[in-house]
């Protein structure tokens, strides 16, 4: 078995250096997205919103009106197509390719499994849901609403800038999650289960991007997280 040389003088051989290559925190945040998904997946199931859900729904619903036209602005351009096009743009304009195809990539696995989700849950908008009996401050097409695209499409993106950021700046990450899953309740399109649901679906994605076996993800360039700010491919 061929033996690789490591800077401190230790030697491990392969099978122990491909191991490496799967932190377990990766594996642990997959069983914790997981562990979210499931549970929020059989609560949309049931089609219903009550309870604490309910009330932290109406809580943010019920703010001013004063925030719509900025709740809207944030919703969509932090959660939204537009999003998933500035990521991958601005980094392919710094020639750091690796980093826009790991934004292009998250994002569509990210919208895979949300599609199934969606077609699991079945669950109607807060509107049907309520009865209208709430602020409908925006109008979503699909008729699912569990999990929430925009949150999904928030945490693929935000977590995959959070890979190439410095850590005194991933603070920015942690608001961008937060700010899309207040706006998406405020404008009464999705519940707080919803959002909650979203952050697993990209959470989970990312995680099994990672987690990816070593051959398959070199030849697509997702196996390491330490080249995203190379230049060229």
């Amino acid at each position: 078995m061929k033996d690789y040389s490591l800077k401190d003088g230790v030697k491990k051989s392969s099978k122990e250096v491909e191991t490496d290559q799967y932190p377990k925190s990766y594996i642990i945040w997959l069983v914790i997205g997981i562990l979210i998904f499931i549970p929020t997946l059989i609560i949309a199931h049931k089609h219903q919103l009550s309870g604490f859900q309910l009330h932290i729904f109406r809580d943010l619903n019920n703010l001013s009106n004063s925030f719509k036209t900025p709740a809207l602005v944030l919703t969509e351009g932090l959660g939204a197509g537009y999003a998933i096009a500035i990521c991958v743009i601005a980094a392919a304009l710094f020639k750091r390719y690796k980093l826009a195809w790991r934004f292009f990539v998250a994002a569509g696995a990210a919208g895979v499994l949300l599609e199934i989700a969606k077609k699991v849950a079945k669950e109607p908008r807060p509107a049907a849901l309520l009865h209208n009996n709430l602020h409908i401050r925006a109008v979503e097409t699909g008729l699912n609403s569990y999990p929430s695209g925009h949150q999904t499409m928030a945490t693929a993106l935000a977590l995959t800038l959070w890979l190439v950021l410095p850590k005194k700046w991933r603070w920015v990450c942690i608001v961008w999650l937060v700010v899309v899953a207040v706006s998406r309740i405020y404008v009464g399109d999705h519940t707080p289960n919803d959002v909650l649901g979203g952050f697993a679906t990209g959470l989970i994605i990312i995680c099994i991007l990672r987690l990816l076996p070593q051959k398959f993800a070199r030849k697509v360039h997702l196996d390491t997280n330490e080249s995203l700010l190379e230049k060229g491919f």
